[in-house]
């Protein structure tokens, strides 16, 4: 999918091509300061899809996007700007996001998913299931941009331990020291264990994603190969060091030796 970039600020420019490392199927054809240019390119050269700032000078955002529409009605428009009150004026020409700054990778994949649904293009590869986890921060987990709902807390938070693992297999001794620091390891602790790993198995097979936890004999391991996350991405090299904002799982106290191993730079 061929992109541009419309914006009269270049640090937002980089900001996007900076999130969407990696997006395979996501070319980024142009960036335009100024938004006349901009159109001048899009009269030339086949665009999929536009991505405008409203306030510009000379050119707002909106009659931007309504002038490509009259010269290319294919293509399709996501508004990146720091105002709500434009989205009215960007959803009358059909946009199919309207993103605020400042954003983050999830917020494009969150937008990227909504117009994929209304236009029925796949504007980027999807693999790996549509499993995003999010560690940098809070630990969430989405679904084709949609947030995974967990009914039991500790079902979350052994799925955040083995995310944590890296795809290492997490031991029922293990599990009972992180989800349950002060409790003994007695037969009433092990079936309680055994009760959430069920329940983390029945909550993600009912979002069809059941596979990305894997079964062993001796515990539970991650399926690395099922899931996209951010720590995996920063770990790689993929999106830069500045995806990692000093917060790693903060829901989880036991998170802290993987933060302090960030900080440190080590991952």
């Amino acid at each position: 999918m061929k992109v541009i970039l419309v914006d009269d600020e270049v640090n937002n420019m980089d900001a996007f091509e900076m999130e969407t490392e990696g997006m395979k199927g996501l070319e980024i054809t142009g960036r335009f300061q100024n938004p006349w240019e901009a159109l001048s390119y899009v009269r030339e050269h086949p665009v999929d899809l536009a991505i405008l700032d409203v306030e510009m000078p000379e050119l707002d955002g909106i009659r931007l996007g309504q002038k490509i529409k009259e010269c290319r009605p294919e293509t399709e428009l996501i508004y990146l700007t720091a105002y709500k009150k434009y989205a009215f004026d960007a959803y009358q020409l059909y946009a199919g996001a309207y993103i605020l700054k400042p954003f983050n990778r999830e917020d494009i994949e969150k937008a990227f998913a909504n117009l994929s649904r209304l236009s029925g293009k796949k504007l980027f590869d999807t693999d790996k299931a549509g499993v995003f986890i999010q560690t940098f921060g809070r630990f969430e987990v989405f679904l084709d941009g949609k947030p995974v709902e967990f009914k039991s807390f500790k079902a979350k938070e052994l799925l955040a331990l083995l995310v944590d693992r890296k795809g290492g297999i997490v031991t029922t001794e293990e599990i009972l020291t992180y989800l349950w620091e002060d409790r003994p390891d007695t037969a009433s602790s092990r079936n309680l264990c055994r009760k959430v790993v069920q329940r983390l198995h029945r909550n993600l097979e009912e979002y069809g994603i059941g596979d990305i936890v894997k079964r062993h004999t001796r515990g539970r391991s991650l399926n690395t190969d099922r899931v996209r996350c951010d720590y995996y991405d920063y770990l790689e090299g993929r999106k830069g060091k500045k995806t990692f904002r000093g917060e790693y799982m903060s829901n989880y106290s036991w998170a802290e030796e993987t933060l302090s191993r960030l900080q440190r730079g080590e991952g």
